[in-house]
């Protein structure tokens, strides 16, 4: 078991709709991280002597992730659901939690698949 769902379990004591949830979207964000690197990683192969901007838009995605979302606003944010897209793996997945939101959740899964996607169509 992983250390996220026994600090979910022992801290959160969730019933079994939260639970679910959580691991639906632990799962999207798992797909959303795969994706992102395999883009990255595919258009550093793909450009060429890219691997320093690869490791900045690493980087610089676990960042941003650190912060809380209402923290950015206008111009910001939409980069940080585009250019870098943070918001997929903070903001969505915590509020679809955190209110029981299923716009949240599936917008949260739509956004890692589409990375999924993109980075797996870059790739091929």
């Amino acid at each position: 078991m992983d250390i996220e769902f026994i600090c979910f379990l022992f801290f959160v004591k969730p019933d079994a709709v939260h639970l679910a949830l959580f691991t639906g979207l632990t799962i999207a964000v798992a797909m959303f991280f795969v994706g992102f690197n395999i883009l990255t990683d595919s258009l550093s192969f793909y450009l060429g002597n890219f691997e320093g901007l690869t490791q900045q838009w690493r980087n610089a995605m676990l960042t941003f992730s650190t912060y809380p979302a209402t923290l950015f606003e206008g111009t910001v944010k939409l980069l940080l659901y585009t250019l870098i897209p943070v918001g997929f793996v903070t903001y969505l997945p915590i509020e679809a939690l955190r209110s029981l939101s299923l716009i949240h959740a599936v917008l949260a899964v739509a956004g890692s698949t589409t990375v999924l996607l993109v980075g797996a169509g870059v790739f091929y």
